[in-house]
């Protein structure tokens, strides 16, 4: 599709979801939908994507998916009424992936939109939470000028830490599971102290599994078996080592190595994904997250070879606000 029509389309979908309840359906089926707000890789800001961040459109429940900076920009670009966002699931704890955080709580809490919006999120979520609440401490006490001052921001918001294996069950029927995926481990040993999670969305019969940032994982490919959507970073890891080189020219031999040992390890080539989700019997493959200095289009080819190699599905690679939906079955 266009990348105008792309975008109208987009917007009449926001527009549509304005009136709290509304569900997306075809008949009794409710709407499974993904839409990638941001599809930068890293923290390195790029001028063509996003930082990382997606939303579900799961029947009436409007879910953010990692929120990096500029989440709020781009739910405005699609139309998407913030009030009807009350659920955020955060991957892991890296700022590319929720740095955007304290505006989605910050600028609901100023709007006084109603209900609590809850912050889902592996160990340490809170902790985080809680700061960006400290934060909102002196706005509070300087109020908005409307002659009273707000409620305070503590009651606007919750976060729920949630562990490897962990299921939960949201309001519409919407199910959730937890995998504790490889992108922390050291040496191919998991950190218990910190760990990054991939989830699966189901609705009905009909699954969406993130992976956020991992490198190869068994759990991961557990997760996601039978899945009908697999939505997964990427990496060209000789294009960006190639690219660091030449930016960091500081850099000494051993960190170079080190680096391109974390990459490769805590972050997934095309290869990587193909064998996912083969193993997995994934419908779909959507790729985001791109690790990829410069044009996408340079990459493109290599990426759906190696991919192609173990798994002959559909892949779709995504860009900033576009849509995938999840047909009735």
């Amino acid at each position: 599709m266009h990348k105008s029509s792309q975008f109208r389309t987009l917007l009449l979908a926001g527009l549509l979801s304005l009136s709290p309840g509304v569900a997306f359906a075809q008949g009794s089926c409710l709407a499974l939908r993904w839409v990638t707000l941001g599809t930068a890789g890293g923290p390195v800001p790029t001028a063509d994507r996003s930082e990382p961040a997606n939303l579900l459109i799961a029947g009436d429940q409007r879910i953010l998916v990692d929120t990096g900076d500029g989440t709020i920009d781009q739910l405005a670009r699609i139309g998407m009424d913030m009030r009807l966002v009350r659920t955020v699931f955060i991957s892991h704890l890296h700022l590319d992936h929720s740095g955007g955080l304290g505006a989605v709580i910050g600028l609901r809490w100023m709007n006084q939109f109603p209900g609590v919006l809850t912050v889902y999120g592996p160990p340490g979520t809170k902790e985080v939470v809680d700061g960006i609440v400290a934060s909102m401490g002196p706005p509070a006490r300087i109020g908005f000028g409307l002659g009273a001052l707000p409620p305070t921001p503590a009651g606007s918001v919750r976060a729920m830490e949630l562990r490897d294996g962990q299921s939960i069950t949201l309001d519409g029927g919407v199910t959730v599971k937890a995998a504790a995926n490889s992108h922390f481990d050291h040496d191919g040993k998991p950190d218990p102290a910190n760990i990054s999670l991939s989830y699966r969305f189901a609705l009905g019969s009909r699954s969406i599994t993130y992976t956020g940032d991992t490198g190869p994982s068994d759990a991961v490919t557990a997760l996601a078996s039978g899945t009908d959507m697999l939505v997964s970073e990427v990496i060209d890891l000789d294009r960006l080592m190639k690219e660091i080189r030449e930016r960091r020219v500081d850099a000494s031999p051993e960190m170079l190595v080190s680096m391109q040992k974390h990459l490769s390890t805590h972050h997934l080539l095309p290869a990587d994904i193909g064998t996912i989700a083969f193993k997995a019997k994934a419908g779909k493959v959507v790729l985001t997250h791109y690790a990829i200095p410069g044009l996408l289009s340079e990459s493109e080819l290599s990426i759906r070879t190696d991919i192609g190699k173990a798994y002959a599905g559909p892949v779709d690679l995504a860009r900033d606000l576009s849509s995938f939906d999840l047909g009735c079955r």
